[in-house]
């Protein structure tokens, strides 16, 4: 990585939503990089599974990450990953740095109101290492004495790795219930893809100065981190043009984000990961 001229890095994505998606929200952000750090350019690389962004993370094919919590720590812990921002997301006009997993149902399904209440249920979430769906969900049923391996009739994970997937899953009956990120269904319902009266949340939670539907704790945001084998010297450039984006450039915009802050504490993930006994801290 030597030519002043022609640096490529290459920035690996989680597309949690397809490929064509991830490539509209976030090819924007890295074009600012670009454009700002004239002696690089920087690649898009949108992966779908989470368990790829790992793998291929520990063998270096790519330099940057931006991913979900989770996948974060775990990158961190196995290949010293170190997180550069944390995404301000914008999500219905707030600024958001933080977000959990809402458990929900069909309206028909009466007696479905707690989460003890899925006792020999089917429950479909979007994938195993799934953050927002799947694992803070897990955490909070164990928390409150519900084993979702045991006590589940089945445990259900989607094909396409993609949350529509579940919730189309829930209306059509094929499972008593299912998991996805916060914000997930309001935004379905913003583009008339989700009517939310046939839906219901399970363990509804209400937290100050957090306006969506919530079944758990929260959690910091995305990372966008670096690997380690990048300089010091251009982590912190890219740290401090991420820091730059305004809510009004065209990153931000297509992002659907307001901006970057600086790295939030992401131990309460970590702890999560420990307690689940997942990813690096797998017996």
């Amino acid at each position: 990585m030597s030519d002043l001229w022609a640096t490529e890095y290459t920035v690996a994505v989680r597309a949690h939503r397809g490929i064509d998606k991830a490539i509209k929200r976030w090819q924007p952000t890295l074009d600012e990089l670009s454009s700002q750090l004239k002696a690089h350019r920087f690649i898009l690389k949108p992966i779908v599974s989470l368990d790829e962004i790992s793998k291929n993370a520990g063998q270096a094919k790519y330099d940057f990450i931006l991913i979900n919590p989770s996948s974060y720590v775990e990158i961190e812990e196995l290949f010293g990953a170190k997180a550069l921002a944390t995404l301000n997301n914008k999500r219905a006009n707030t600024a958001q740095s933080q977000f959990g997993s809402v458990v929900f149902t069909h309206v028909r399904n009466m007696d479905l109101i707690s989460l003890n209440d899925l006792k020999n249920k089917t429950l479909m979430v979007v994938s195993e290492p799934a953050f927002g769906g799947w694992r803070v969900a897990w955490l909070e049923m164990l928390e409150q004495g519900f084993d979702p391996h045991s006590m589940l009739k089945s445990l259900q994970f989607t094909k396409s790795r993609t949350q529509a997937e579940v919730v189309q899953a829930v209306l059509d009956g094929k499972v008593d219930a299912g998991v996805v990120r916060t914000d997930q269904l309001e935004r379905l319902e913003a583009i008339d893809e989700l009517d939310m009266r046939y839906l219901r949340i399970i363990n509804n939670k209400n937290i100050k100065d957090f306006p969506f539907f919530l079944s758990t704790k929260l959690y910091p945001e995305w990372a966008f981190a670096a690997l380690k084998h990048v300089s010091n010297d251009d982590v912190h450039k890219v740290a401090e043009v991420l820091l730059a984006i305004s809510k009004e450039s065209k990153a931000a915009q297509s992002g659907k984000y307001i901006g970057w802050i600086s790295p939030r504490d992401y131990s309460s993930v970590k702890k999560l990961m420990q307690r689940l006994e997942v990813g690096p801290y797998a017996n």
